[in-house]
């Protein structure tokens, strides 16, 4: 069965489509705005030893891995937050961690991004990645997986 459309129609039917497109793509921008405010906090509570901030930007279930040497090592939050929290109290002198790039992709209530990453100890310097995957959670987006590595 062909259905034919007269021309307002269709020119009607164009014009919604092309609404509903333009809020998807505001929706999107606005979740990816949220994000990225999200990943910025991430660093800056960890360069400034703020482990409670630091932690809340982890869904409680978060598991965490990461990558040296070829090896990977998995740590459930509360393991892997005392490790941050030693790292920083064991530190000869303090650690700053920002984000150089991010790239972001958002469907729906899961984001997945990714980080690249220079940490700052004094004059040393040392780059890596962060993979995140992200949930939105209690209306908030939450870290509910990341794996990361060093260069």
């Amino acid at each position: 069965m062909n259905i034919i459309f007269k021309k307002p129609v269709r020119i009607f039917l164009f014009f919604l489509l092309f609404i509903s497109q333009m809020q998807l793509t505001a929706d999107d921008q606005l979740e990816k705005k949220n994000i990225d405010e999200m990943i910025d906090r991430y660093f800056t509570t960890w360069s400034n030893t703020d482990m409670e901030g630091y932690e809340s930007c982890f869904h409680p279930n978060a598991i965490i891995h990461f990558e040296r040497n070829g090896e990977v090592r998995q740590e459930n939050l509360s393991n892997f937050i005392e490790g941050q929290k030693n790292a920083h109290a064991n530190a000869t002198e303090k650690m700053k961690e920002i984000p150089l790039f991010k790239k972001i992709q958002v469907d729906k209530n899961i984001s997945q991004v990714t980080v690249r990453w220079k940490l700052t100890v004094s004059s040393r310097e040392q780059y890596g990645y962060d993979y995140f995957t992200l949930i939105k959670f209690k209306k908030k987006w939450k870290i509910i997986y990341l794996i990361f590595n060093n260069d």
